[in-house]
């Protein structure tokens, strides 16, 4: 007779594997919805930032890999220190190849995710909110209380969402995702801080993720005003001598906080002295950081951004259609931004209430706005709307609507398992949905020029889209195209520097070479520190004989930019032409030390070698330029004419 008897699981053994089913799900879920952006291409600032950067190739010194010499460039590691340093570990650890960076990206937004989820549950796990949050059971366990998979799904929504794709699979918006990350574990630690015993090693965390935040992106300014709204909120803090260095206990509702806590004060001192960094990035980078000032009315950008938050709760709930550029015009209607600006002072109105009483949709509220705050306010900035900027604030939209669904469903199912049945399809439907929808966006990463030509089919009026289809159409060699999509984009913007460059650059290869030098100089105008302009403005100056004025070109992209292997293959031909072969020598000596693989670098110098009787350096130099591009003739002719030099010299010798 067999014994119908089994080994039940201990109760630690199951508490704990359900502890770890939620981390679990976040990151199974987001690695499913993002395992094709690996496939990701580099994409227009990815290109200057990442792929051309020559300061990100070495860790040190540290002056190079965090980009301080770029402190003025208006690049997206520009004034944004610890951003380009982990840009230089990235290419440490992986090399230069895009799918190290998008792996270094995902791991960022998956730990983000699981920051929001502990945010969230600690939240709901607080005196005022336990009782309405727990589960059925009786005391019930923290993994079963239903603030726990409220939480989960907070995080899941907002980790799957396809409006995140901007932040996580475009690389350089790494800006936006590892400030978010940090910003993330700075809340979480305060969170832990408040509701400790001893807190002190949760704040010190606190100001130091904190601190590296400021020196990613400035946006992170916003981060010790929500710590302390957290503690005034939710924990009691800026009540009489909450401040205080060496407060022991605070109450509220009915809960005495811990006794034995630290003040708040020394905390909130040294959380807000991060901001010493954001102004002393400010200063450095005064030129860079105060040009739109100059160039955008503040009046014009404020009046504007009551419309672009509507478009980012539109995106929020209805992610489509999804752009890297609006080409946002910015209004000066009045009558345009009345309902927008009405709608967006209603929330206003309901977010100081909510401060003011202490409720917890007072400081979503106030999240959503304060995190958008730096770049939807009065501060003109470049482009009007972005999508990145989204990336901390749609946690409060996803807060908002997970909160308003359990209300629902709490109304139409009283049984508390039909309850969790219909909130978890709910859940899955839509993190199914989303997670769809983000691994589809993700496929137009896999092109540059299809996420461009996307852009356009959606957003014609954008002159970056224009721009960027053209731009790839003229790496593709199909100029006259290019050319088209160039005049368009300096149509809708004629400021736009970059533009006009590239539209010389078609012109120049279609042999409009006078057009091509007026949009160099367009360019110029706009951008007095363009270094590519200048180059290519002396490449063609030079063509037309004009050596003196291309060699001045070259002279100053290369003070601009030093490790511009093109500006000294330029200055080197310039040289040579006006008679000074040793000085062109140095020039292509360093073309190829910074570009190994610079075929045309190595046959001019083989050709001033030849010219100055150096004939055995002049053919290794030919062979090297033959090696790395065998179908180059001139190349093959240089190399076959100095060989039969060569021989007839030594038949002359003998």
């Amino acid at each position: 007779m067999q014994s119908n008897t089994h080994t039940p699981t201990h109760p630690h053994t199951h508490i704990l594997l359900s502890r770890l089913l939620p981390p679990m799900l976040l990151i199974l879920v987001g690695v499913l919805a993002y395992w094709n952006s690996f496939d990701g291409v580099f994409l227009f600032d990815d290109i200057d930032s990442i792929r051309d950067n020559p300061h990100i190739r070495a860790l040190w010194p540290l002056s190079e890999s965090m980009s301080l010499p770029l402190w003025n460039t208006g690049v997206t590691v520009d004034g944004r220190p610890l951003l380009s340093l982990s840009f230089a570990l990235n290419h440490w650890l992986f090399g230069p190849e895009p799918w190290g960076y998008h792996l270094v990206n995902l791991l960022i937004h998956l730990a983000a995710g699981l920051l929001l989820f502990g945010i969230v549950r600690r939240t709901l796990d607080l005196p005022q909110f336990r009782e309405r949050y727990a589960s059925s059971a009786c005391p019930p366990e923290p993994w079963r209380r239903r603030g726990t998979w409220l939480a989960l799904s907070t995080a899941l929504i907002w980790l799957v969402h396809p409006l995140q794709t901007e932040s996580v699979t475009y690389i350089v918006q790494r800006a936006e995702s590892l400030m978010g990350m940090l910003f993330l574990l700075t809340m979480y630690c305060s969170i832990r801080g408040f509701t400790s015993d001893k807190g002190g090693r949760w704040y010190v965390a606190a100001v130091i993720a904190c601190a590296i935040g400021m020196g990613v992106k400035q946006t992170m300014f916003s981060a010790p005003l929500l710590v302390i709204l957290y503690d005034y909120v939710f924990t009691g803090g800026l009540k009489p001598g909450g401040l205080a260095l060496g407060e022991r206990g605070l109450q509220r509702g009915g809960h005495v906080a811990r006794p034995g806590r630290p003040g708040r004060g020394r905390f909130y001192a040294a959380l807000c002295s991060t901001w010493l960094i954001v102004f002393g990035i400010i200063v450095a980078t005064w030129q860079e950081s105060t040009i739109d000032f100059v160039n955008i009315s503040p009046l014009r950008y404020a009046l504007t951004q009551p419309l672009v938050l509507l478009q980012y709760l539109r995106l929020a709930v209805w992610p489509a259609p999804l752009v890297l550029s609006y080409g946002w015009t910015l209004e000066d209607q009045w009558p345009r931004i009345v309902f927008p600006g009405l709608a967006v002072l209603g929330m206003l109105a309901v977010m100081f209430r909510g401060l003011w009483r202490r409720k917890w949709y007072g400081f979503v509220l106030a999240w959503f706005f304060l995190i958008l705050a730096p770049t939807s306010s009065i501060a003109p900035m470049r482009q009007a709307i972005f999508e990145h900027r989204m990336y901390l604030s749609l946690a409060a939209v996803v807060m908002l609507a997970v909160l308003g669904a359990e209300y629902a469903i709490r109304k139409l199912a009283p049984h508390p398992k039909r309850r969790a049945v219909l909130g978890g399809c709910l859940t899955l439907t839509v993190v199914a949905a989303l997670g769809c929808l983000t691994h589809a966006r993700n496929r137009d990463y896999h092109s540059e020029l299809r996420i461009w030509q996307d852009n356009v089919a959606h957003r014609p009026e954008s002159s970056f889209a224009r721009n960027g289809v053209g731009w790839c159409l003229l790496k593709d060699g199909r100029y006259a195209e290019a050319a088209q999509h160039l005049k368009a984009a300096v149509a809708l913007d004629p400021d736009f520097a970059r533009a006009h460059h590239n539209l010389g650059n078609a012109l120049q290869a279609l042999g409009h070479i006078a057009q091509a030098i007026l949009h160099y100089e367009e360019a110029l105008q706009h951008k007095p520190d363009f270094a590519d302009a200048h180059n290519n403005l002396g490449s063609t100056l030079h063509a037309l004989g004009r050596s003196r004025e291309a060699a001045e070109h070259c002279r100053e992209a290369l003070r601009l930019s030093p490790g511009l292997p093109e500006a000294h293959y330029n200055l080197g031909n310039a040289v040579v032409a006006l008679g000074r072969p040793r000085e062109a020598i140095e020039h292509y000596r360093q073309a190829v030390r910074l570009k190994p693989d610079f075929a045309e670098a190595h046959n001019n110098l083989g050709i001033v070698y030849r010219a100055g009787g150096r004939l055995p350096d002049a053919i290794r130099h030919f062979e090297r330029a033959l090696r790395l591009k065998p179908d180059y003739t001139a190349a093959q002719r240089n190399l076959r004419e100095t060989r039969a030099t060569m021989k007839r010299g030594m038949k002359d010798e003998g």
